[in-house]
């Protein structure tokens, strides 16, 4: 039997998650000896202090499943094992080894800069200035938002989002388990998105990322042993940034050009939590790149949900969101628009029941006082 794309998809899966199992408990180790450490401090909600190095083990899963999968699949190449539909693509690689290239360049660079965060805590200015240069990267392989836009909108554009999206995972990650949970979700919906799209390439990378970020995930959220730290957010938000620019989402013939809002909407939750949280601190007065507990999984903890169960609603929302992009691509245009409506109504309501939990708390605290 011929490696066909489906075999391939679920043994990169496969592969990268056994690894990351495998690497993780040695990245606790690690983090451990050269004080890549979490402790408990204000702003913080943890009791214990905790490695902060599970995004070695992410990026050393994803990188070294991509350098021995290309390695392999040149090696079935010439041996003869792979199906036809997937021979054709082999050989195309070395016209993108450029594109691979500068994407793995710019995803270390990323990673390294969390790491040193990690260690010594840069200034938010100095983050941000290594957020652009990682950008920079996917400009020089050709990398960039297109949307029949002229190529500098398009690239001022690529950079605003790496920026946004690498922050919007740094912000996340501020519970066990959440932002390694919503980038699983993510990657795996992007990851249907890109199969149906004939993205075949970016669907592996895809798998990949899932696979390593599901490694992680459980030591991260069910052992609760260690968090990904810097390291790991950022390369998590910087890829799926990269993924998501390299992802088709619109092709002659589909009704409406709504599929562009497609990486939009799968990336919701993230981006509504990035912005409710810079709002916040806007509106009270508090520098913008300054940690605190106003992000949406502590106001769900205000509201009385414990961590774990604030954790759970906001997969349940992140997949709830996530999966209305999926139908984008074969709706004409009202049932396309109701459906993107349905999307705001969703953190409409999510907006009600904050409000009225405050509420109703701030009315229990004035009964006490009285």
């Amino acid at each position: 039997m011929k490696l066909s794309w489906a075999i391939i998809y679920l043994g990169v899966f496969f592969f990268t998650l056994l690894l990351s199992l495998f690497l993780t408990p040695l990245s606790e180790i690690i983090g451990r000896r050269f004080s890549l450490l979490d402790t408990p401090r204000k702003g913080k909600i943890h009791e214990e202090t905790k490695s902060r190095s599970g995004g070695l083990a992410i990026f050393a899963s994803f990188f070294l499943t991509l350098v021995l999968g290309l390695a392999l699949a040149y090696w079935a190449y010439h041996a003869s094992l792979l199906n036809p539909e997937v021979s054709k693509y082999i050989v195309n690689i070395q016209t993108i080894a450029h594109k691979i290239f500068w994407l793995l360049i710019g995803a270390t660079f990323i990673f390294v800069a969390g790491i040193i965060d990690d260690r010594i805590t840069m200034r938010p200015w100095t983050k941000l200035i290594c957020q652009i240069i990682s950008a920079l990267a996917l400009l020089a392989a050709g990398i960039r938002i297109q949307l029949f836009l002229p190529a500098w909108v398009g690239s001022l554009l690529t950079i605003f989002w790496v920026v946004l999206l690498t922050n919007s995972f740094n912000f996340i990650d501020n519970m066990d388990g959440l932002a390694s949970g919503i980038a699983v979700i993510v990657c795996f919906i992007l990851s249907c998105v890109a199969w149906r799209a004939h993205d075949l390439f970016v669907t592996v990378l895809l798998f990949s990322m899932l696979g390593s970020i599901l490694g992680f995930w459980y030591y991260n959220f069910i052992k609760s042993r260690l968090f990904m730290g810097d390291g790991g957010s950022l390369f998590i938000g910087y890829m799926i940034a990269a993924l998501t620019t390299l992802v088709t989402y619109y092709k002659r013939g589909v009704p409406t050009g709504l599929p562009v809002l497609t990486p939009l909407i799968i990336l919701g939750v993230p981006l509504f939590d990035t912005f409710s949280v810079l709002f916040i601190r806007f509106r009270t007065g508090r520098p913008l790149m300054k940690g605190d507990t106003n992000h949406f999984s502590h106001r769900l903890v205000n509201l009385g949900m414990t961590r774990r169960q604030a954790v759970i609603f906001i997969y349940v929302v992140t997949l709830c969101v996530a999966i209305c992009a999926l139908p984008l691509a074969y709706l004409p245009l009202v049932p396309a628009l109701l459906l993107t409506a349905q999307v705001v109504l969703w953190f409409v309501l999510i907006f009600l029941l904050e409000q009225t939990g405050r509420r109703k708390i701030q009315e229990q605290m004035g009964n006490k006082s009285s």
